[in-house]
């Protein structure tokens, strides 16, 4: 029994510590990746292509594929978002079809999965809404949380 009883105490020794850093600890991964969607998502509907590209990795390592069209490098991507928001002038509205969902896959990686609704003039010149489903992989470097891979997918 007093061997129980010392075991017990060396327990609650060694938990003690971590339950008085716990409320030192950093804000959870989600409590810190969700206002980064939430500024994707603004920056979208602001058609602020330097805005939105904040949040991507810069450099040649930044893969973004859309449908069947793939991206490589951050300058790729910008110029071709700038492409798609006519340089500011879309008039595209984002909106989520339901909350994103963000996995940790490990302390300084995520995953997001977002589906969204884009009511946009289309190609024919008609008012138009299509989903678009995107799946990003974040990786929190020394500027912060950036996306490193992402994938889009619109669905008509």
């Amino acid at each position: 029994m007093k061997h129980a009883l010392h075991v017990l105490l060396l327990m609650v020794a060694l938990l003690a510590p971590a339950h008085a850093h716990a409320d030192d600890a950093p804000p959870s991964v989600q409590a810190q990746v969700m206002p980064l969607l939430d500024e994707m998502m603004a920056a979208a509907n602001a058609h602020d292509t330097d805005r939105f590209m904040a949040l991507y990795s810069r450099g040649d390592a930044l893969v973004v594929q859309f449908d069947d069209q793939t991206l490589r490098g951050w300058q790729t991507v910008r110029d071709q978002q700038d492409e798609w928001w006519a340089g500011g002038t879309s008039d595209a509205v984002y909106r989520y079809r339901s909350a994103p969902e963000i996995t940790v896959i490990a302390p300084d990686v995520v995953s997001t999965l977002q589906s969204m609704e884009v009511a946009s003039t289309m190609p024919d010149g008609k008012k138009g809404n299509v989903q678009v489903v995107a799946t990003s992989v974040w990786r929190k470097l020394p500027e912060g949380w950036r996306i490193v891979v992402a994938h889009e997918s619109l669905i008509q």
